[in-house]
């Protein structure tokens, strides 16, 4: 499948650099969903492909512990919205700031909305059964299912002895 918007935007945030230092480790960061809300479509698009459904959600990307003052955070988000998003999201993004101690802080962000459309494609043994003009149609994810990674990494270690 492809990467959602709100995973797009932490990598983003994970990569960027401001006078060559990031603005916490990658690990500092986290993101979840909130107010997740799936709106119904049947919209045929592309001949074979389907317009299925609209996810919309809240996104929320928590940054701790972070050294990053807030407002460069908030400029990195605000200028990927810019770029990035649709007519359908939220270009207005809250945050919260819990001082840790004097180098560090958690940074929280909420972006109120992010709209995300669930396409499939037709194929005679997919799990989605539609009706389409009297005729009853099959479809699946295809090749941008749920169950493939984008990408992985494999991490090893080496023992002698």
């Amino acid at each position: 499948m492809n990467q959602s918007k709100l995973q797009r935007l932490v990598q983003y945030l994970v990569s960027a650099t401001y006078k060559g230092r990031h603005l916490a480790r990658a690990g500092e960061f986290d993101s979840w969903i909130e107010g997740g809300r799936i709106e119904h479509a049947s919209k045929r698009i592309n001949g074979t492909g389907l317009l299925a459904a609209r996810f919309f959600y809240s996104g929320v990307i928590s940054i701790n512990p972070c050294n990053a003052p807030v407002e460069l955070i908030a400029t990195y988000v605000s200028f990927w919205l810019m770029t990035n998003a649709e007519k359908d999201d939220s270009h207005d993004v809250e945050f919260s700031l819990d001082i840790n101690d004097d180098n560090s802080a958690e940074i929280e962000l909420t972006i109120e909305r992010f709209a995300e459309d669930v396409v499939l494609i037709e194929d005679m043994n997919g799990p989605f059964e539609l009706e389409f003009q009297g005729e009853t149609k099959r479809f699946d994810f295809g090749e941008q299912s749920l169950w493939i990674a984008a990408s992985f990494e494999l991490e090893t270690e080496s023992v002698t002895g």
